[in-house]
């Protein structure tokens, strides 16, 4: 059986979301990451497993931005990240702390329901930690 993959850019819909990245103009991406944050911050609500990918991979980019060395071998790692990598202030850190805890709660999250189902939530478990650890927790 192969194994599944389970980091934050190995799904369509994290990878729509950093080509979205890749076409706004660098000024325009921490908003764009802010907007996917904030989307499942603070709710209680179902969040689909869409908008779930989407938060991630902005946590990711975030933790990548402050930390290059947490992506190491991360696949569809976009290149910009080198380049121009997003200013990380305060709030930005704490939205995708937040959005990471969020991700690791088994109510009302669908997208930790697919990893359920694929009797993944070790694997998943494990490499969501490696990016809260780029931000303390």
């Amino acid at each position: 059986m192969a194994r599944v993959r389970t980091g934050p850019f190995e799904n369509d819909d994290a990878l729509d979301f950093l080509d979205q990245l890749e076409e706004a103009e660098p000024d325009e991406r921490p908003v764009k990451v802010l907007r996917a944050l904030r989307r499942v911050v603070g709710t209680e609500e179902y969040i689909d497993a869409p908008v779930m990918a989407e938060a991630v991979a902005a946590a990711a980019v975030v933790a990548a931005s402050e930390d290059p060395e947490a992506v190491v071998g991360e696949r569809y790692l976009p290149p910009w990240l080198d380049s121009d990598p997003l200013d990380v202030d305060e709030e930005l850190e704490e939205l995708a702390s937040q959005a990471l805890h969020r991700a690791l709660r088994p109510d009302q999250n669908e997208w930790w329901e697919l990893w359920e189902e694929a009797a993944a939530t070790d694997d998943v478990t494990e490499v969501v930690s490696r990016y809260l650890e780029v931000f303390g927790d």
